[in-house]
This record gives structure tokens, C-alpha cells and sequence, in this order.
């Protein structure tokens, strides 16, 4: 009777705690797709995987958006268990490893999360091609994280960041020779900083 007690007690322990780790993810996803959507100039939504579902992630990609055979986005974009993890407290990440250009991983995660946000947020604004929202997210990642709860300059200083030492290691596909100050994708033309 004890151990049918003990195991019922248990049992109700983990209940309460993945109740309450799915009502953080509902939040966290609303909280993302409220900058998705600035981005995509449209209602968008935000998936982030439950428990389960990062079992059996096996994509290998940091976000996605499906776009059907009319070229259209979906409605939301589906994020790896790392991004979500990653974006899930940037506003606690210590920033201020920029100034002293000695970040580790955990920060250049952090901000690569941010800016595959903004990534997906272009393609969910129905830019299909990857070298043009890669373009566009290097220019609003800063945007994504300053919405996320990082001081302004420390999210400008962050997306210089990613410019700097991840775009040049992006898979070809992911580059574009139209992607600098006064190029055809500069969002910011009259501005000399780029991104």
C-alpha cells in the first residue's frame, strides 16, 4: 500500500512539473512569435518542441519554415530544442564578453539563436531564397534581441558579433554577393553601418 502511495505521489510530482514546464514553453512561444511577427509583417506563430518531440529531433537545423508548391510560407516556424533553450533566458546571458572579445560558446549560442530567429521570421515573411533572409536576419538581429531583454547596445554589439564571426562560416547557400553597405539587400542604405 506504501509503494502504491509513494508511486501515485510521484507520479503527481511529474505531472505538476511537466504542466508547468508546457505552460513556460506556451509562454516562451507566444513571447517569440510576437517578434516573429513584427518581422514577417504578418501574424505568425512560433513552435517550440515539448519534451518528447526534443527526443526525437534529429533535423540537425536550428529553425525551419515549410513553404508549399505555390511558394508560400506557413504560418509558423518550427524551432530546434537549442534555439528555444538558447532564447529561452538571453536576457540573463552576460553580454558584456563583447567589449572584452572573449565570449564563449554559451554566448555565441545565445546570439545565434537570436539571429536564427530573425532568419526564419524573413523566410516566414516569404523570402524563400536562404543567401536573402540570412541577409535580412544579420540586419534585425539585433531587433530580435533587444525585443528578448538585452540592453541596446549590447544586442547592437551582438549582431555585430554574429556578422563577424558566423556569416563568414554560413554555408554558400547562406551568402550573398548582395549582402553589404549600400548593396541591393541593405535594409538601411543611408546608414554606413552595416549590418
Amino acid at each position: 500500500m506504501r509503494f502504491i502511495a509513494a508511486a501515485l505521489l510521484i507520479l503527481g510530482a511529474l505531472a505538476a512539473v511537466g504542466f508547468a514546464r508546457r505552460e513556460d514553453r506556451i509562454h516562451q512561444q507566444k513571447t517569440l512569435a510576437s517578434v516573429a511577427t513584427e518581422l514577417a509583417g504578418r501574424q505568425v506563430g512560433v513552435h517550440c518542441p515539448g519534451f518528447l518531440e526534443s527526443l526525437v529531433d534529429t533535423s540537425g537545423e536550428a529553425g525551419r519554415v515549410q513553404f508549399g508548391q505555390d511558394g508560400r510560407p506557413a504560418n509558423h516556424t518550427d524551432l530546434a530544442p537549442s534555439t528555444c533553450a538558447a532564447l529561452r533566458h538571453i536576457d540573463r546571458v552576460d553580454f558584456t564578453c563583447l567589449e572584452r572579445e572573449n565570449c564563449g560558446f554559451k554566448e555565441f549560442k545565445a546570439a545565434w539563436a537570436a539571429h536564427t530567429l530573425a532568419h526564419e521570421s524573413f523566410h516566414l515573411r516569404g523570402f524563400q531564397d536562404e543567401g536573402i533572409a540570412e541577409c535580412y536576419a544579420l540586419q534585425n538581429t539585433a531587433f530580435v534581441a533587444e525585443r528578448l531583454g538585452v540592453p541596446t547596445k549590447q544586442a547592437l554589439e551582438l549582431q555585430a558579433w554574429v556578422y563577424k564571426d558566423g556569416y563568414p562560416n554560413e554555408p554558400e547557400d547562406y551568402r550573398s554577393s548582395n549582402c553589404y553597405a549600400g548593396g541591393p539587400l541593405d535594409l538601411r542604405p543611408q546608414s554606413p553601418a552595416f549590418p
